[in-house]
């Protein structure tokens, strides 16, 4: 019985992770949602696009083009560039995929919602919605204070307009550097994790010679600040803050 269980469980987990490799059978299989629970946007956007690769499709993106021309089996018409043929299983599938895509662009969405909100709210101060972002990830004590307001000229450093994704890793980073110290502030995403830091991680390029006279830099002037958040789909929370040097 226990055994029974178990394998039941154990299947039970797979369907929960399940994860699309390829579109090798999108023309015989209609999939849904728990076939792709694990996929990410890069990998839905490419699935869909495989169900035309598969027909000889002649991609007008290069990067596409290039993508799948690392398959043997991916053999262009270039005499009939535009007619694709698709039954209802791919058509089917194709749906599926641009509603899972949607989907995640909808969550994105949504989480710079809440970081342009936090950064409001850290502007203006407002220390009871402050809270609801921090939560239990930053203790109360002298340093907090201080830890908020290091938060506050962090997000005011990064664009969040400006924020780009490459495949499913978005980042901004601003580099300073002052003629003694260079300063990095960056936003990073990966999932549902948010990384937002400070630091000043090195001596100024200008000093050829960090260490002799000329230069009052030591080592244990670097430091680095590092806030972790995480995004459930709808708020976004702080779970941990580390302070080094």
């Amino acid at each position: 019985m226990k055994r029974l269980i178990l394998l039941c469980l154990l299947g039970f987990t797979i369907q929960i992770q399940a994860q699309l490799e390829d579109c090798a059978e999108c023309d015989t299989i209609t999939y849904t949602t728990k076939d792709i629970t694990k996929n990410s946007l890069y990998d839905l956007q490419l699935l869909r696009n495989e169900i035309f690769a598969r027909h000889q499709y002649v991609f007008k993106d290069e990067r596409l083009l290039e993508y799948f021309q690392e398959y043997l089996w991916y053999q262009p018409d270039y005499n009939n560039p535009a007619e694709v043929s698709l039954n209802a299983v791919e058509n089917a599938n194709i749906a599926l995929f641009k509603t899972a895509e949607d989907r995640i662009k909808k969550k994105r969405k949504r989480l710079f919602s809440e970081l342009k909100e936090l950064k409001r709210v850290l502007k203006q101060n407002d220390t009871i919605t402050i809270n609801l972002f921090l939560d239990d990830g930053l203790s109360d004590g002298a340093n907090k204070t201080g830890a908020i307001k290091e938060l506050n000229d962090i997000l005011t450093t990064i664009n969040l307009k400006d924020v780009n994704w490459y495949k499913d890793t978005a980042l901004y980073k601003v580099s300073v550097d002052n003629g003694f110290l260079v300063r990095i502030t960056d936003l990073r995403i990966n999932g549902g994790e948010v990384i937002l830091s400070t630091g000043d991680i090195q001596h100024s390029e200008i000093m050829t010679e960090p260490f002799q006279y000329g230069s009052s830099y030591y080592s244990e002037s670097e430091y680095n600040s590092t806030w972790i958040f995480k995004f459930d789909g709808e708020k976004l929370r702080l779970v941990e803050h580390m302070v080094a040097g």
